[in-house]
C-alpha cells in the first residue's frame, strides 16, 4: 500500500476510536482534551500524554515517519478548541486551564514537527536520551565533525559555506533515514547513535547559516 494512503487509513482508525466524554454535560469532546465546546467545562492536564494520541497521528508502522501535513491540520483543529481567547470570557481559572492545554498542544506539535525532537521523543519512550553532553563515539565520526566545523571556521566565501552546506545536508538525509531505519527494526542503541550525529550535524548547519558570524564549535 502506498505510504499516504497507508497514512491515512491509520488515520481514519486513530479517529475512529471512542471519543472521550466531558466530565460535564457527558456529551463526547471533540479532541482528546477535557475543554467542551459544549458546555463550556474545561479542565487543566493533569495527566501525562502521549504526544501521537494527543495529535491522533499514527505510531504505526514507523513512529519517525509521519505526515506533516495531516499533523498541521490535527494541530489547528485542536487548538481551535483550547486558544485562550476562547475561553477568556469564561473567568480567570477557565482561561488559565486553556492555557495550559494549548500550551501542551503546542510543545507536542512542535516535539513531533522536527525530526531531531522527534526522536529525542522516541527514545525517551525507550528510556534513553539524547542530551547537551551526549558525545560521538565513533572516530570516524568525531574526525568528520571536526573537519567539517574547521572548514566553516575556515570559510573566507559564500560559494564555500554553501559548498559546506550542501554536504551537511546531504549527510543529514542520511542520518534521517538511518534513524528511520533503526526506529523500523527497533534498535533504539543504533537510533541514538544516529540522533547525537544529527544534533551535531543540525549543530553545524545552524552555524552555517549565520556565517560569517557562526560561533566556535563544539569539537
Amino acid at each position: 500500500m502506498h505510504s499516504s494512503r497507508l497514512y491515512r487509513t491509520l488515520h481514519r482508525l486513530y479517529s475512529s476510536l471512542p471519543s472521550p466524554l466531558c466530565t460535564s454535560c457527558a456529551a463526547p469532546l471533540p479532541t482528546r482534551l477535557p475543554a467542551c465546546p459544549k458546555c463550556f467545562h474545561i479542565e487543566r492536564p493533569i495527566n501525562k500524554y502521549d504526544y501521537y494520541e494527543l495529535l491522533e497521528t499514527p505510531k504505526s508502522p514507523n513512529p519517525f515517519v509521519i505526515n506533516e501535513g495531516q499533523l498541521k491540520n490535527n494541530f489547528r483543529r485542536m487548538q481551535r478548541y483550547v486558544h485562550p481567547d476562547l475561553w477568556a470570557s469564561q473567568g480567570v481559572d477557565k482561561t488559565q486551564a486553556a492555557r495550559d492545554l494549548s500550551g501542551l498542544v503546542n510543545e507536542a506539535y512542535n516535539t513531533l514537527l522536527q525530526p531531531l525532537s522527534r526522536i529525542h521523543y522516541i527514545l525517551s519512550q525507550h528510556n534513553l536520551s539524547v542530551s547537551e553532553t551526549d558525545k560521538l563515539d565513533d572516530p570516524r565520526l568525531i574526525t568528520e565533525v571536526i573537519e567539517i566545523r574547521e572548514g566553516l571556521e575556515d570559510a573566507s566565501s559564500e560559494s564555500e559555506v554553501e559548498e559546506i552546506k550542501n554536504n551537511v545536508s546531504g549527510k543529514i538525509q542520511a542520518t534521517l533515514k538511518k534513524i528511520e531505519h533503526a526506529v523500523h527494526l527497533g534498535s533504539w542503541d543504533e537510533a541514538h547513535r544516529e540522533a547525537v550525529r544529527l544534533k551535531y550535524l543540525r549543530g553545524i548547519e545552524a552555524a552555517a547559516q549565520s556565517w560569517p558570524n557562526a560561533p566556535p564549535g563544539d569539537h
